[in-house]
């Protein structure tokens, strides 16, 4: 009969372990197996392995929930047990700041739909950033030596005349010259727009 009694309170709190999945603030040692793990700045994990050693440190076999990879993970043995999830609303607002960093690098999402309050805060901070406008790249600017049919040799750089040379290679120089320039003149300029805007 004792045995009994044993083997069914051990078969309770297995299923108590497996029944009800947590979502943690970080990795520690008190995650079951189903729990995830909501860290800033990563993939929300799900617990789908662990172990414990000799030496009291927990072996974690995780997997991103958007992923097909896995990770393993060994934590060291902790003095207390950490209570999960910290408050709802810190976890949503962080969640939502990693959204919009995320947006603004271009990055794709990390999930596509909210389990949880950090995943709620994300794809709202995620869609809540405009995409940026797509600024016109500067393209090089063409330049044309003519030879005038008297003597000069003309320098075109775009619809502008920049010089006369008495050789084609002089010329070549100088549309080289006023190439560079010009990139020069652009950059300048950007840096000091940056300088003012920031």
């Amino acid at each position: 009969m004792m045995t009994q009694l044993t083997e069914v309170q051990t078969v309770e709190a297995v299923n108590n372990q497996v029944s009800t999945p947590k979502t943690w603030d970080r990795a520690t040692t008190a995650v079951n197996i189903g729990d995830r793990i909501c860290i800033p700045f990563t993939p929300i994990m799900e617990v789908v392995d662990k172990d414990v050693y000799l030496d009291g440190r927990v072996w974690l076999l995780v997997k991103p929930n958007s992923g097909s990879y896995t990770e393993e993970w060994v934590l060291d043995a902790e003095d207390e047990v950490q209570q999960p999830l910290f408050k709802e609303e810190t976890e949503y607002k962080q969640g939502f700041e990693h959204g919009k960093l995320d947006a603004a690098k271009r990055l794709p999402p990390i999930c596509a739909q909210a389990e949880c309050q950090y995943s709620k805060g994300y794809l709202k901070g995620y869609s809540s950033t405009p995409t940026p406008q797509q600024t016109k790249t500067p393209t090089a600017p063409s330049w044309v030596v003519r030879y005038d049919g008297e003597y000069w040799y003309k320098v075109w750089v775009g619809d502008r005349i920049v010089g006369k040379a008495s050789t084609h290679e002089k010329a070549e120089q100088l549309a080289q010259k006023a190439i560079a320039s010009k990139k020069f003149q652009q950059e300048h300029r950007e840096r000091v727009l940056a300088a003012y805007a920031g």
